[in-house]
C-alpha cells in the first residue's frame, strides 16, 4: 500500500475547518506525510471592503499579514502537537480556483463542515460545492474535533469501478481501522410489484437471488482488494441505499464513512438526489469522498 505524502487542508479560520486542519495533522502524521495549510482571501472581497468603508491603501497588506500570522500559528500549533512537517500560504484570488490549483500536488483535500451537519442544505455557488464538484483527488469532510485515529470506517459499495478505489483510499487513510463493506440493494419497482401481478414467492425469490449474488461479488472484492480479513467484515442489506447506510453508520458507531463520487457534476448529484450528495448532507461522521480512478499526480 503507497502511503500519502502530501495533504492538503483549505482553512476559512472557522471551528470547523480548525476540525480539519486537527484531523489533517493526525492523517500527516500516521502516514509520514507533509501537511500544507491554505487560506484564500476573496480579491473582490477586497476590492468591496475599499469601497463600502472607505477602507485605507494599505487594508489588503494589513489582512493578508493578519491572515499569514493566523495560519503560522495554526500549523506551529499542529507541528508541536504531531510533529509533522508543514508549510503555510495565504493566497488571494478566487477560492476555489486558489484551492483547486494547490491540490495538485496534494493525495488528498481536507475541508471542514459547517453547522452540526455537514453541507446540511448546500445551495449553488459555494466554494466547498465547487470544490467538490471539480476536485479530481480525495476530498475528505471533517465534521468533528478529532480525538484519535480512525477506529471504524464504513464503505458502501455497489461493485462499481468506484467501490475498489474507495476500498483502496480506505485502507490507507485508516490502516489500522476495522472496516465494515456494505452493499445495499432495491427491488425495481417494488411498491407496484403486486399491481403488475408479482406473487410474494417471486420476490422473495429475487431477493435471495440479489443477495447470494452481492455476497458473491463481496468476496471477489475483498479478495480482489487484498484487505486483512481479521479487519473487514461486510453486510449485505435490502432497502434505500442513503438511510440504510446512515443508520449503519450510526448503528456500528462509524467514525468515517469512505464513499465514490458518482454524477458527472455536483449539480447532477444535488437535483438527482444521489447517494453521494445525501451521505454528504445528512451523516454526523466524517466523509471521504473518492472518484474512480486514483488522479496521476503532476510532475
Amino acid at each position: 500500500m503507497v502511503p500519502m505524502t502530501s495533504i492538503l487542508v483549505a482553512t476559512d479560520f472557522s471551528d470547523g475547518a480548525r476540525y480539519a486542519a486537527e484531523r489533517a495533522a493526525f492523517v500527516a502524521q500516521e502516514q509520514s506525510a507533509h501537511l500544507s495549510l491554505i487560506h484564500v482571501m476573496s480579491r473582490s472581497a477586497l476590492s468591496d471592503l475599499r469601497k463600502l468603508f472607505f477602507a485605507p491603501p494599505d487594508v489588503e497588506t494589513t489582512l493578508i499579514d493578519d491572515a499569514k500570522h493566523t495560519l503560522n500559528a495554526i500549523a506551529d500549533g499542529l507541528s508541536r502537537q504531531t510533529g509533522v512537517m508543514r508549510s503555510t500560504a495565504v493566497k488571494t484570488g478566487h477560492a476555489q480556483a486558489e484551492i483547486l490549483s494547490a491540490t495538485e500536488s496534494a493525495d488528498l483535500l481536507v475541508l471542514g463542515a459547517h453547522g452540526e451537519s455537514s453541507l446540511p442544505d448546500l445551495m449553488l455557488g459555494t466554494t466547498a460545492e465547487r470544490v467538490l464538484s471539480a476536485c479530481t483527488r480525495p476530498v475528505l469532510v471533517v465534521k468533528s474535533p478529532p480525538k484519535t485515529r480512525y477506529q471504524h470506517v464504513l464503505v458502501p459499495v455497489d461493485f462499481s469501478p468506484y467501490s475498489a478505489s474507495a476500498l483502496a483510499m480506505a485502507s490507507r487513510i485508516a490502516p489500522l481501522a476495522h472496516m465494515t463493506i456494505l452493499h445495499v440493494f432495491r427491488i425495481p419497482f417494488e411498491g407496484r410489484l403486486q399491481i403488475v401481478g408479482a406473487s410474494e414467492t417471486g420476490i422473495r425469490r429475487y431477493c435471495e437471488e440479489e443477495q447470494q449474488s452481492a455476497e458473491q461479488q463481496m468476496f471477489e472484492l475483498i479478495r480482489e482488494s487484498h484487505l486483512d480479513s481479521n479487519r473487514v467484515s461486510y453486510r449485505v442489506e435490502r432497502g434505500d441505499p442513503s438511510p440504510m447506510i446512515l443508520a449503519t453508520a450510526e448503528e456500528l458507531l462509524s467514525d468515517l464513512i469512505v464513499i465514490g463520487k458518482h454524477g458527472q457534476s455536483w449539480f447532477e448529484d444535488l437535483f438527482l438526489g444521489s447517494v453521494t450528495h445525501h451521505i454528504l448532507a445528512r451523516s454526523k461522521c466524517d466523509t471521504l469522498v473518492v472518484h474512480k480512478e486514483p488522479a496521476k499526480r503532476s510532475s
